[in-house]
């Protein structure tokens, strides 16, 4: 077994082959693995699958979330029994959260109705396990290929998202005030340096941000870059409730915007210009004042999931 982050979403998770493999997720399995499941998950396994086993808690609205914050679609394994948390979740208008599904006993069609064309493989139980091994293999191969994926314009919006997660990235937590002085912050990763003469910096913020209007007021902004100890910060800062700073040390210079005490850099900014750009708003800031501490290690951000660079 692999050590895989605990969490995926608000599901606990158990992991299995190579995290660079695609992604096969095991939902409604039992608590102890029975012996046809072991076998399912070592068939998966050296056929170059990387299996992650939910341990219980699993909702409707827990799946959901998992698969939205999954780094590239899964293929989905779940006991027909499964199938009322499953399919709901799947059940989106957008994008197809998941590449495939595979179903083992008896799937209603009703269940199955709503996932808009989502390629569904049904295993029976009294199958043989070569046959029900080989079956699942052939259908990964097939829905969810192990080569290069291709995003051409007009097709699916996750396989971009996917590509574009291929990028490593920094980790920053973006921070202002609103009207009434209080702090907002969240965690981004859309950061880049844009000019040392005049020194700019951007981040990006999507149009659906519950914070969007409070930083297209504020004339001032940081951009806090995080280290390797500040992980738990960037899920806090990351999750969608009024109480990020909550334990938080953070200073205020001179615009008051907060700069998060002992990060790996901080740059305070005046606000230069917001750029509309498709489903997000582009903001460039001047730099008034950083600071840094060069002998911290990065948190980097790969494929959608922490990674850790150690030079320090």
């Amino acid at each position: 077994m692999i050590a895989s982050p605990p969490r995926i979403g608000g599901l606990d998770v158990e992991a299995w082959g190579d995290p660079e493999d695609p992604v096969v997720l095991l939902v409604g399995a039992p608590e102890r693995l029975s012996a046809d499941w072991k076998r399912s998950v070592r068939a998966l396994v050296e056929a170059g699958r990387h299996v992650l086993l939910t341990r219980g808690g699993e909702d409707e609205f827990a799946l959901r979330q998992a698969l939205v914050e999954m780094s590239s679609r899964p293929a989905i394994l779940c006991a027909a029994e499964a199938l009322p948390v499953v399919a709901p979740a799947l059940a989106v208008t957008g994008p197809a959260l998941a590449s495939c599904l595979i179903v083992v006993g008896e799937a209603s069609a009703d269940a199955l109705a709503a996932l808009n064309g989502l390629p569904v493989l049904i295993v029976a139980r009294d199958a043989e396990d070569e046959t029900i091994d080989a079956a699942q293999v052939g259908f990964l191969e097939e829905q969810a290929p192990r080569e290069a994926l291709h995003y051409q314009a007009g097709s699916d919006p996750r396989t971009l998202r996917d590509a574009l997660g291929c990028f490593a990235t920094g980790v920053t937590v973006v921070t202002t005030t609103d009207e009434e002085g209080r702090p907002v912050g969240l965690t981004a990763n859309s950061f880049s340096s844009v000019s040392l003469d005049p020194p700019l910096i951007l981040f990006c913020l999507a149009r659906s941000s519950s914070n969007l209007e409070r930083f297209r007021q504020a004339e001032h902004f940081a951009i806090n870059v995080l280290h390797i100890g500040q992980q738990p910060m960037s899920g806090a800062f990351a999750r969608s409730n009024a109480e990020r700073f909550e334990g938080v040390v953070w200073e205020a210079w001179e615009t008051g915007a907060p700069i998060l005490s002992g990060s790996l850099a901080s740059f305070e900014c005046a606000t230069h210009q917001v750029v509309e750009a498709g489903d997000h708003l582009v903001f460039i800031g001047r730099v008034t004042r950083a600071r840094f501490e060069p002998r911290r290690d990065p948190l980097l951000y790969f494929r959608g999931r922490y990674r850790r660079l150690h030079f320090a």
